[in-house]
């Protein structure tokens, strides 16, 4: 997403469209987030796509070391491969991982 809001749904739908499922990842709550509006767009629009909603549950949180409170919560690099391992399944010897970066905007 090149922004929160407003949400570009022209650019959603266009990459629902090119896909066979959908993850939203995010450093903050999962419910009322990103994740949650873009499966409120997709269902007002008729889309009907998997989605794997990722980001902060709902609980407290400890304080810290960024990266190691992201990892605790499944928001590194291995917990966010696992997450989609165990939602869609393993990837096929053809597929190509996709180069994940994550960058904070703040």
């Amino acid at each position: 997403m090149r922004w929160a809001k407003p949400l570009d749904i022209e650019l959603l739908l266009k990459v629902a469209a090119a896909h066979d499922a959908l993850v939203t990842l995010e450093e903050g709550a999962i419910m009322g987030g990103a994740g949650s509006a873009v499966s409120e767009a997709l269902q007002a629009a008729g889309v009907v796509k998997p989605l794997l909603q990722l980001g902060l549950r709902d609980e407290f949180i400890e304080h810290g070391d960024p990266a190691r409170l992201l990892a605790l919560q499944g928001l590194d690099a291995a917990g966010i491969e696992a997450s989609i391992t165990a939602r869609f399944g393993v990837l096929r010897p053809t597929d190509k991982p996709a180069k994940v970066t994550l960058k904070s905007v703040a």
